[in-house]
């Protein structure tokens, strides 16, 4: 296997992931997002197929973001002197893996090179990975260390949150 940055010239392997919305993200928005400095979709294959992907951006986590609680749990984080009103983070935008591929821990691996990507090659400073999480997605990410921001979500997605500071 091996990980490519998706390019405009880029020739997808077969993928299917089981997830409609993820598919066709891949397949028909990864390159517009990529060409709109939207996202940066990386892709994991093997000679035959795309075993998986996954696309980051930039966001924050703020108040706005958060329920109270969990504002002050992050703010506690940093000296006084560090507060802000918001902190930089990373945001899983889409993760999906190959229904061949599936429950061979590739998702997981996936969270530890981006975990490790940020705490080694960092660039603009950034101390949370997030993730609009599907609800039933949640407990993938939670066994992997995410968070809720909030404590009560109605919405299709669930606002989750990882902190890298706990990896240095």
């Amino acid at each position: 296997m091996r990980i490519v940055r998706l390019t405009q010239e880029h020739t997808f392997k077969p993928f299917d992931c089981g997830e409609g919305d993820l598919n066709e993200f891949l397949l028909q928005d990864a390159k517009q997002y990529l060409k709109g400095l939207l996202a940066v979709t990386y892709i994991i294959e093997d000679e035959d197929i795309t075993v998986a992907f996954f696309s980051l951006s930039n966001d924050r986590i703020s108040l706005a973001d958060s329920d109270k609680a969990t504002w002050r749990r992050i703010r506690s984080m940093f000296p006084h002197r560090k507060h802000r009103s918001d902190y930089p983070a990373v945001k899983i935008g889409r993760l999906g893996v190959n229904v061949k591929a599936q429950n061979k821990h590739i998702g997981t691996d996936i969270l530890d090179f981006v975990k490790q990507t940020f705490i080694t090659k960092n660039r603009t400073g950034c101390c949370f990975v997030t993730v609009d999480a599907l609800r039933a997605a949640v407990p993938f990410y939670k066994s992997n260390g995410f968070k809720p921001l909030c404590k009560e979500n109605k919405g299709d997605t669930i606002p989750m949150y990882y902190d890298l500071t706990q990896l240095l």
